[in-house]
């Protein structure tokens, strides 16, 4: 399927806003996840699966940059989305 990464502009409404219309997003059978400064890497994975993924400008400009310095694929969290918001 196609993702979609909402960027705000902090952690609180990254996680506010997928709260808030995470319901509303799971009703229409999308998966919806968030990316805050705390999430582990396992955690951003995940968070990036999913249809929806909500973050800041800063969490994501970061898992972009950190993600070219990576030596194995393993080790990548964050794909190319489809659309950014």
């Amino acid at each position: 399927g196609r993702n979609v990464h909402v960027i705000t502009i902090n952690d609180y409404l990254a996680r506010r806003d997928a709260e808030w219309v995470g319901p509303l997003i799971e009703a229409m059978g999308l998966t919806v996840g968030w990316i805050t400064a705390d999430s582990t890497a396992a955690e951003r994975r995940t968070a990036y699966t999913c249809d929806v993924t909500y973050a800041s400008v800063n969490e994501i400009g970061f898992d972009v940059l950190r993600d070219q310095l990576v030596t194995t694929v393993d080790d990548l969290v964050s794909p190319n989305p489809d659309v950014a918001l």
